[in-house]
């Protein structure tokens, strides 16, 4: 009975972490592999054509990382990557992770990766999309400075494009970050939240979406009461998936008395 109550409370704990792990009351593995890590994707997209690459545009794998009962992790391990549907929207170099989608269409395809014939991860979703080539703001936003309420919240939403096939094209699983630059008087407070409503770092100036829903990404700026802020300079920065940055945009925001 105690065997069974360690492997049942080892295998609640592992189903709460979100890991892959083999069937059986107590994974007895090759190399001491306890439990594995769900696929870790460098970055949610790829762009047709190209390989899939880091948030800095570097060539990056997908990784499954192995650990052993004593949470060691354990390196040296093969790993397996396969689509779950094939035909494939990429190439998938199964040993090494390396990934090369095809420039005849775009779209999301799910992955597994494989350690051994035991272990298998969750589904991952992987992107295959346009190479961003410009980032904007949509209407209402295009010109000079944008009033609002100093009580109110606004939020600042911005859209990525590029081009498939001759024509222009939203691109989703592109990381846009937001920054405010500057505020008048520079005593004067605010801060952006993500686009679930959540501060993202202690200083509040900075904000993280990634694109969705058409290619759409948003933060929110609140100034904050009684500070006495009357302008916020907020930019809008995103990368093409191989490095160079795109032009960034900017929003400056006049706070109403």
């Amino acid at each position: 009975m105690r065997r069974r109550s360690l492997a049942l409370t080892f295998a609640a704990v592992l189903g709460t972490a979100g890991i892959a792990v083999s069937c059986g009351e107590v994974p007895t593995l090759p190399d001491g592999i306890a439990y594995i890590t769900p696929v870790l994707l460098p970055s949610p997209a790829v762009a047709v054509g190209d390989t899939l690459r880091d948030s800095l545009g570097r060539l990056a794998p997908l990784l499954v990382r192995a650990f052993g009962s004593a949470s060691q992790e354990i390196t040296g391990v093969s790993t397996f990557f396969v689509p779950s549907v094939l035909p494939s929207l990429v190439t998938i170099d199964s040993a090494t992770g390396f990934v090369v989608a095809h420039d005849t269409a775009v779209g999301s395809l799910q992955l597994v990766g494989r350690v051994g014939d035991r272990l298998q991860t969750p589904l991952a979703t992987l992107l295959v999309v346009p190479q961003p080539q410009s980032i904007g703001r949509p209407a209402g936003f295009e010109a000079g400075d944008t009033a609002f309420a100093s009580a109110a919240p606004k939020a600042l939403p911005v859209t990525v494009t590029g081009t498939f096939k001759g024509a222009s094209t939203p691109v989703n699983g592109i990381i846009v970050r937001y920054k405010i630059d500057s505020l008048v008087p520079a005593t004067g407070s605010a801060i952006l939240l993500n686009a679930s409503g959540l501060i993202m770092r202690p200083d509040s100036t900075a904000a993280v979406d990634t694109t969705k829903n058409a290619g759409n990404a948003t933060s929110t700026v609140v100034p904050l009461p009684g500070s006495g802020v009357e302008k916020v300079y907020v930019s809008a920065s995103a990368r093409r998936l191989d490095g160079p940055l795109l032009p960034a945009v900017r929003f400056v925001l006049v706070i109403k008395p």
